[in-house]
């Protein structure tokens, strides 16, 4: 009944922390868990349902997961620590139950501490950490008051949930919020960001955001009428304003991406509606690989005339211009805004969105400017087939989705 069986692909994430020392063990283990979870597709049980987007999901977070250890591999603690975020994620993302997702959160949070004490740079990782973690348990304690409103008033919790009042929804979104980082509760965060190596901040910034961000679209009916996300819709708002208005000021592009990272989830509450939930798996699903891809390019450009053009493509992906995949996805959050929503709240949320994605043009121009004046350096030849294959993909299939539309 619980479908506690369908729980083995887990084991692969025990298997890849046992052979931590022998990579390609390691790797091959984590390869099976997010195999194990793709065969399942479908599948349903009473706490998970392992639906096709989910999976998708999870396993390009495998695969980004797998290209940040070879880049930086984690120390032993770290290791274990992201065999259980990835565990707390993983279990997350396939939730059906509110309880269970609050549980999975308080798993993550804890996990999470230790992984950014063992990867954190000195000595910003203490202080990161500590924030993380009493953040993250303040967030999880405003989900867990909405969740006893509920049980107050009779209510499921099962997925997808229901109305339960201004009480309930509004510490429901809150914590959601918090949890998610959106401004003014991103400082925690941006810590984070800072206190971990380049490549697992970018992970950090793309794979655990996005378990939270979907998760919160699965809580949602698929017709009807939904709970009332009006915090979470406000500060989703302000996120995509501040965010890109920081970015603008950053010194660093990695520290601009870093801000637009808050503006991109931001874009999330377009399609935090009733029906509207496939526009913003697809949007996550291709920020998140384009994202990373474009951390990693920041850190370390690769220069000359193929070069710049390969980081010209992956930062117009983020800035939403065609013709690159970026463009569609984001074009179908504004779609799904325009049909789901109405009157004032509708010309509110599509506004400011326009508003921040013209914006977004300007950030990220100036992000490849920034790049394209500094200084050059040898790139391995593994990192330009990386960027390469990444930055092909995104325009063929803006191309294809060109041609279809």
């Amino acid at each position: 009944m619980w479908g506690l069986e369908r729980l083995w692909p887990e084991l692969g994430l025990i298997a890849a922390a046992l052979a931590y020392r022998y990579r390609f063990l390691s790797s091959l283990a984590l390869a099976l868990y997010a195999g194990g979870i793709l065969w399942q597709e479908q599948a349903e049980t009473l706490l998970l349902r392992f639906s096709p987007e989910a999976t998708l999901f999870w396993a390009v977070a495998v695969a980004l997961t797998l290209i940040a250890r070879m880049i930086t591999p984690p120390s032993l603690g770290g290791a274990w620590a992201l065999v259980l975020l990835l565990g707390s994620y993983g279990l997350l993302l396939r939730s059906t139950h509110l309880l269970f997702s609050w549980a999975c959160l308080e798993s993550a949070a804890l996990s999470g501490y230790f992984f950014v004490v063992a990867m954190g740079r000195e000595p910003l990782q203490w202080s990161a950490a500590i924030r993380y973690f009493t953040w993250s348990v303040l967030g999880s304690a405003l989900i867990l008051m909405g969740i006893a409103v509920r049980l107050v008033q009779h209510l499921p919790l099962s997925y997808p949930i229901e109305s339960g009042g201004f009480l309930a929804d509004g510490c429901l979104f809150w914590g959601w919020a918090i949890k998610v980082g959106l401004i003014p509760w991103h400082f925690w965060l941006l810590g984070v960001y800072r206190a971990l190596p380049t490549v697992w901040a970018a992970w950090y910034a793309a794979i655990p955001k996005g378990a939270l961000l979907l998760n919160l679209l699965s809580l949602l009916p698929t017709e009807g009428k939904g709970p009332l996300p009006f915090i979470f819709l406000v500060l989703g708002m302000v996120s995509l304003g501040a965010g890109y208005a920081r970015a603008w000021s950053a010194p660093t592009p990695i520290e601009k991406l870093f801000w637009g990272s808050f503006s991109q989830a931001g874009y999330m509450v377009l399609v935090l509606a009733p029906g509207a939930q496939a526009a913003g798996w697809n949007f996550w699903l291709v920020y998140a690989g384009a994202s990373f891809l474009a951390f990693l390019y920041a850190a370390h450009p690769w220069r000359g005339r193929i070069g710049d053009a390969v980081g010209l493509l992956l930062l117009a992906n983020l800035a939403g211009l065609p013709p690159v995949l970026g463009f569609w996805v984001k074009l179908a959050l504004f779609v799904e805004a325009f049909i789901r929503f109405e009157g004032l709240l509708r010309i509110f949320l599509i506004g400011v969105g326009l508003v921040a994605t013209i914006a977004g043009f300007a950030i990220y121009g100036r992000v490849a400017w920034a790049l394209w004046q500094g200084p050059s350096a040898a790139v391995s030849w593994g990192r330009k087939v990386l960027y390469g294959v990444g930055a092909g993909s995104l325009l063929v299939l803006g191309i294809v989705g060109l041609r279809w539309s």
